[in-house]
């Protein structure tokens, strides 16, 4: 190789080695990390074909880690775009519909579009026999039909999902696969075989690092939490800290933090559980945590008004009613809480009336749904 070429492979190597690093993701938040990513977004251009085809196709992560969110799904339209253009690009225009399906899975107003590109993205991969490419569009497809709430249908696509990662002994995307179709189950009156699901994952893991561990902890300590039983619940938050790095990474973080601050809520640690909240806000304000979970800001402003109502012997429940009105105002178009959602919220309506009455817990949430974001953070 010389010239451009060997320049190019070179760019390559230092792509490949920034993909290897999804385990120590935290590593990318400091300065030196940071002006290295945004050098990386400033090498190619949308739509450049050598961006469509791997190890190009990695350029995304620094694009995703720089918080470029709106530039993220420029890049995801424009490789659709090349690939579609080129027919020698059916491949690469499978694996661009899949991850565009991923990137869009997270919003319910565009779940739909999500679903498209993955039926689109299975139909290619089906026809050139690609079992990998087939487990990835499902699963996507899969993720899509959570975010609308059809999580039977998900639940279809993921154990069809496994399958296919079972013939190519894909022992690591079978654990991812096996958390994301547990956490579903949780939700269509299957909560105890997806309960044994996740317990199965990370009794498997045994203390190992893997991709699957983190939302498995998650989704059981949810479950747990929801059944009474917290300290195990909080078990699964300090072992999940401890053991991966990757828990410091902003949105991660922010995931825990919220996890943890609904469990002091719930256990009447109503400061600590402030605390956290007010955390996890501020991480909820960066763009690759809204770009990941839109309703987050929404989940712990929910949060936080619980453990405000509990606050000060009930003296501040005007401001917790104030809080949820902000909360529900500030979901995504069409979003469909999960069971632990509703649960966090049930459990806010009931403490905030029991303290206000009806009447006056009515006049301070109309009150909440026009407060801005920052004002409704105020409160906590």
């Amino acid at each position: 190789m010389t010239g451009e070429i060997l320049a190019e492979a070179r760019r390559g190597l230092h792509l490949a080695h920034m993909a290897c690093m999804d385990t120590e993701l935290d590593a990318w938040d400091s300065p030196e990390a940071q002006r290295k990513l945004r050098v990386v977004t400033e090498v190619y251009e949308p739509g450049m074909p050598q961006v469509c085809r791997s190890p190009g196709t990695l350029w995304m992560f620094a694009v995703m880690l720089t918080g470029d969110v709106e530039r993220l799904r420029e890049v995801s339209d424009a490789a659709v775009r090349t690939c579609r253009s080129d027919p020698g690009f059916e491949w690469e225009l499978a694996h661009a519909l899949q991850w565009r399906a991923n990137l869009l899975a997270n919003r319910t107003d565009s779940a739909g579009d999500a679903g498209r590109d993955a039926d689109e993205a299975l139909e290619i991969f089906r026809r050139l026999g690609d079992a990998w490419g087939i487990a990835e569009a499902l699963s996507a497809r899969a993720e899509a039909h959570e975010r609308t709430g059809a999580y039977q249908a998900a639940a279809a696509d993921y154990r069809a999902a496994v399958e296919h990662a079972e013939r190519l002994g894909a022992h690591a995307q079978i654990a991812v696969l096996n958390v994301r179709l547990g956490g579903v189950l949780l939700e269509t009156g299957e909560a105890e075989q997806g309960e044994r699901m996740l317990r199965e994952v990370i009794e498997q893991s045994d203390g190992g690092h893997n991709e699957a561990m983190p939302a498995a902890r998650i989704f059981l300590a949810g479950r747990l939490g929801m059944t009474g039983r917290i300290p195990e619940a909080r078990e699964h938050l300090r072992l999940l800290r401890e053991e991966f790095a990757i828990s410091h990474f902003v949105v991660f973080d922010a995931f825990i933090l919220g996890a943890e601050a609904w469990l002091d809520a719930a256990d009447g640690r109503y400061e600590d559980a402030l605390d956290k909240c007010r955390r996890a806000l501020e991480h909820a304000r960066n763009p690759l945590s809204q770009a990941i979970a839109p309703h987050m800001r929404s989940t712990y402003l929910t949060i936080g008004a619980a453990a405000v109502a509990g606050a000060d012997g009930g003296r501040r429940a005007r401001d917790a009613a104030r809080c949820l009105g902000a909360a529900d105002a500030l979901l995504p178009p069409r979003h469909v809480p999960s069971s632990l959602e509703r649960h966090v919220h049930g459990q806010a309506v009931a403490r905030i009336r029991a303290v206000l009455g009806e009447e006056a817990y009515g006049v301070a949430y109309a009150e909440g749904g026009g407060l801005t974001p920052q004002e409704a953070a105020a409160l906590l």
